[in-house]
């Protein structure tokens, strides 16, 4: 291609011409706009493509947050984009830094692929891909015969390489759940007689998060020793999973179980006391023979009373729907609340009304009811899943 000529080539032609080789040429330059290589000669300037192609990278999988994926294999669309109308060839060059795949600049076709990655900490995984002028990579400007080299030639690839840095992490880890409350009677299904439920909650892998449910509905939870606030009065089953900086998550833990008692409130004949000792905080008392409370309709396979206890304190008798009373003595050594078991979980089930009668004018302090069945069958877990 004849891109420009000059009065110093034709000076150059003439000596030629005349036998005579000039003892230097005149500098040539590349003619602005170039999309290819041509060496300079006696007859025209160099030419040399200035304008790289650019380079597109776009990955299988996007690391999260923390810099990770939870795949062991990753796959690469590559591609180029050219602004100044060069048609070509191109091609492309990719680089791997890390692990036991890594390699210098090589030739690489899209989609490149790698699998069976070996899980690595964020960071350490970089793919390097560059597109490469291919045309102009096979011919050089500074060629001409009989004149010194005058056409720098520019790198014909990408000088920013598009690059994609990720860690991994494809295992789960393991959660660890263990409830912290004491009950000698029923040691796995244990009353909770305090403000929270206490649970520790670890996992296998340093820096997890966690995930809880109580009976089936999601509550907010953290790691090492925890407690679930304020529960409910009746029966729970809690469960956790812990989820890991990748965003694997484990299985859901086997569910833990725990009661809290149904606290106790004013009734006709009884009067709210309070004390930091009570269950909740407060208790009713009542020093009337007769003084009779009545509480829902429930089914009994278990039956405890807390009550405060003392010298001078009085009785009461308990009965769960028409079946037979069971008195209970509140006279004793002073505690503010003690676990009294009317109905053991042995006894078999009953349905009924819980009716508590006070038998004589000494005073008694009653503050919560733990009335629960002795079968607990397993409930789902579908809505975790």
């Amino acid at each position: 291609m004849l891109r420009h000529r000059t009065a110093s080539r034709l000076a150059v032609l003439v000596l030629l011409g005349s036998g005579l080789v000039p003892l230097a040429a005149a500098p040539a330059g590349a003619t602005p706009g170039c999309v290819d290589e041509t060496a300079p000669s006696v007859l025209q300037n160099g030419c040399d493509d200035s304008t790289p192609p650019e380079t597109t990278l776009t990955a299988s999988t996007a690391p999260n947050p923390a810099g990770l994926v939870t795949v062991s294999s990753m796959t690469f669309t590559l591609g180029w984009q050219v602004v100044d109308g060069d048609q070509g060839p191109f091609g492309l060059e990719c680089r791997l830094t890390g692990g036991p795949q890594a390699h210098d600049w090589r030739a690489c076709t899209s989609p490149v692929t790698y699998a069976d990655l070996p899980d690595a900490a964020a960071g350490s995984y970089v793919l390097e891909a560059r597109a490469v002028d291919a045309g102009d990579r096979a011919t050089t400007p500074d060629t001409a015969p009989l004149l010194p080299p005058t056409v720098a030639d520019t790198p014909d690839e990408d000088p920013t390489p598009a690059t994609f840095t990720w860690g991994q992490d494809t295992r789960a880890p393991f959660v660890f759940v263990t409830g912290t409350s004491y009950d000698e009677i029923t040691p796995t299904q244990p009353v909770v007689t305090g403000a929270g439920a206490p649970i520790r909650l670890n996992s296998s892998e340093p820096g997890s998060g966690f995930e809880c449910t109580d009976n089936d509905q999601p509550v907010a939870c953290t790691g090492g020793r925890w407690e679930l606030p304020d529960p409910a009065a009746g029966r729970h089953r809690f469960s956790a999973r812990t989820i890991d900086a990748a965003g694997n998550a484990s299985a859901w833990s086997e569910p833990i179980e725990f009661f809290v008692p149904r606290n106790l409130t004013r009734q006709r004949g009884w009067a709210k006391v309070t004390d930091p000792g009570y269950f909740r905080g407060d208790a009713i008392k009542a020093s009337r023979r007769g003084a009779r409370l009545v509480l829902p309709r429930t089914t009994v396979g278990e039956l405890r009373l807390l009550a405060a206890t003392g010298r001078g304190h009085g009785k009461v008798r308990v009965r769960v729907g028409r079946r037979d009373w069971h008195v209970v003595d509140l006279a004793g050594p002073r505690t503010s609340m003690k676990q009294l078991v009317v109905i053991d979980r042995y006894s078999g089930i009953r349905a009924g009304r819980i009716v508590i009668e006070s038998l004589s004018a000494r005073p008694v302090v009653l503050d919560a009811v733990v009335a629960r069945p002795n079968r607990f069958p397993a409930a789902s877990r579908a809505s975790r899943r």
